[in-house]
């Protein structure tokens, strides 16, 4: 899902004390409303005109492209139906098997809490007071019991035209749009079957072991595409699993490998804009597999589907290739380039997790297409720079480029406080990476999670900034940094169409369980600022999963990302993110604390 990757920031805060903001910035703990404010914006400070010099571009910040042939194969929903139906597919990883104890204990403490709530159905939300940003239908997703143990959730959503499709790990599932029932559930690892052999010896978990989903819907095409990466763990002449962690930190070199660890990108479309029926699927190797293919984001352009990667092998890189989108959508082979070692040589730190836009109308033959990313914060630990990726000519010749942008000083947030529990209940902010890539015209819109001291005192929190980059000066043009003192803002992940920018992310604090919040803006609203918050779902209980987590320097893990999708016949946006039920699993069950997830329809109407 991911590696551990943190640095000490030696001398910089990382204070997680219960410092109480003023009156004025606390949040309401109202079913829905969190923040509403008119005129000054919310819980955010605003950073302008730190744009700097234009960019100068840079051609050697990669190697490539490498030209590659990938041949795909096509399956049936209806058939995985079948199967199912059949009893053929089982419901339980080998990887995490959960013992009858773990079960009778778990509906031990089930009962000892009352019954669990059923799961809470689709609705429309209607709201005394609304404000500009509303929810509108909303239901649950796939939950922990059904994912088979999965954490994080990694949630993503993809709304099409009457379908929403929600992957995460290790399932994915297709939801009516509107009245949330679920159509249908399969394995992550299923829907690409017909392309993942199993490998000689066997597969180390029982079967192909598929994370870190990607849904993505294509409005230009009227398609659905899912990507994920799946990891064959290398074996020992000893027979023993060589796992990630070791790959992650280069602890396994040496050691007499009978078969070395290697990983894949996965890639499925739909045939058609009904995600029930046929997908084309591939599984496509980075040029030197053998290593740990990780965090693998997925981009969309008007002529091509986009996939980076962290690969950890004998030296950590960045690599992406380009897919020719009509060869796979028609179920053909695909012609790939590869771009390997992508790093920008100006930037103040670490090239880390390349985020590819989402710019479905753009990006073709004589357009550019667009990636960006976050500095690591190592050697410098609070790097000033993003980097701009500019790509051309995607299916024939393309062409990479890369510009460094100046921002205002970024630092390794801390991670979250969340109520309940004691001093072992921290959740991970993952860092100063960025969450995805929004092509709305012409401006390019991310965010990431920082370190942030509100009040000065020493008394950092984790925060969300935002950015708007226009594309065609190669600057930043705004900015702004949200949050509060004492309670941490992470994880955001942003939508941008027509103007309106949404942001999804997760709020916890030590009197806050952890909430899925939903805050945007629209084109006319004062620079610099959110124009509202809300929250799409409460905390219901600590999250704690326990194996040791939950220290500052080891929490907890939680949602590595969030989703957005923007509704194709309405232009109002999805999100999904996940959250803590009202259930708590004792330590003695050796069974993770479950999570649900919530899906919603939002809106930022004036």
């Amino acid at each position: 899902m991911r590696q551990d990757e943190r640095d000490s920031n030696e001398g910089e805060s990382t204070g997680t004390d219960d410092h109480a903001a003023g009156t004025d910035d606390r949040l309401s703990m109202d079913r829905r409303r969190l923040l509403q404010a008119t005129g000054a914006g919310i819980g955010g400070l605003s950073l302008l005109n730190f744009g700097g010099e234009v960019a100068t571009a840079q051609s050697d910040c990669a190697d490539g492209p490498f030209e590659r042939t990938h041949s795909g194969a096509t399956i049936n929903f209806g058939q995985i139906r079948a199967e199912q139906a059949r009893g053929e597919i089982g419901s339980v990883s080998a990887a995490s098997p959960r013992s009858e104890e773990a079960a009778d204990l778990r509906r031990a403490a089930l009962d000892a809490e009352g019954e669990q709530p059923p799961r809470q159905a689709a609705r429309e939300t209607n709201l005394d007071d609304p404000g500009p940003l509303d929810v509108r239908t909303e239901y649950d997703g796939v939950n922990a019991d059904e994912t088979r143990g999965g954490v994080p959730s990694d949630s993503q959503v993809a709304a099409g035209n009457g379908k929403i499709v929600h992957a995460l790990n290790r399932q994915v599932a297709i939801f009516n749009k509107q009245s949330g029932q679920r159509e249908h559930q399969v394995p992550l690892e299923r829907l690409w079957k017909p392309v993942i052999p199993e490998p000689e010896g066997g597969f180390a978990f029982g079967e192909p072991f598929v994370f870190d989903p990607r849904a993505r819907y294509d409005r230009e095409a009227d398609r659905f595409v899912v990507s994920a990466t799946q990891y064959e763990p290398g074996i020992t002449t000893d027979g023993e699993i060589i796992d990630r962690e070791e790959l992650e930190e280069g602890e396994y070199e040496g050691e007499q490998v009978s078969r070395p660890p290697r990983g894949w990108w996965v890639v499925a479309v739909s045939a058609t804009s009904n995600p029930n029926g046929e997908w084309h699927v591939y599984r496509i190797p980075p040029l030197d597999n053998e290593g740990l293919v990780d965090y693998p984001p997925l981009g969309i352009g008007e002529d091509a589907i986009y996939l980076t990667q962290n690969f950890f092998g004998d030296a950590f890189e960045i690599t992406m290739v380009t897919l020719d989108k009509a060869a796979m959508y028609a179920g053909e082979s695909v012609t790939g380039y590869h771009f390997t070692g992508m790093n920008d040589p100006d930037s103040d730190g670490l090239t880390f997790t390349v985020q590819p836009a989402l710019q479905p109308f753009t990006g073709g033959e004589t357009e550019t297409y667009y990636l960006v990313n976050a500095d690591f914060p190592a050697p410098d630990p609070s790097p000033e720079t993003l980097t701009l990726w500019e790509l051309t000519d995607p299916l024939d010749s393309p062409s990479l480029s890369c510009y460094t942008l100046d921002v205002a000083p970024y630092s390794y947030p801390p991670a979250a406080r969340q109520k309940g529990g004691d001093e072992t209940d921290y959740v991970d902010t993952l860092g100063t990476r960025l969450m995805n890539a929004d092509l709305d015209g012409g401006s390019l819109w991310t965010a990431h999670t920082i370190q942030y001291d509100w009040d000065g005192d020493g008394r950092a929190v984790a925060a969300i900034r935002w950015y708007e980059i226009d594309v065609a000066s190669r600057s930043v043009v705004q900015s702004g940094v949200y949050g509060e003192a004492g309670t941490s803002y992470y994880i955001p992940t942003v939508g941008a169409d027509d103007g309106t920018t949404v942001i999804a992310h997760n709020v916890s604090g030590p009197d806050t369980y952890i909430q899925s919040v939903v805050a945007g803006r629209t084109a006319d609203f004062p620079e610099g600022q959110l124009e509202d918050a809300v929250v799409v779902q409460d905390g219901e209980s600590n999250y704690d999963f326990g194996e040791g987590f939950g220290t500052p320097a080891n929490p907890l893990r939680w949602g590595d990302y969030n989703g957005v999708s923007v509704d194709p016949s309405s232009g109002r946006f999805w999100t999904v993110s996940q959250y803590s039920p009202d259930v708590e699993i004792p330590p003695e069950a050796e069974e993770r604390d479950p999570y649900n997830t919530r899906i919603a329809e939002v809106s930022l109407d004036e």
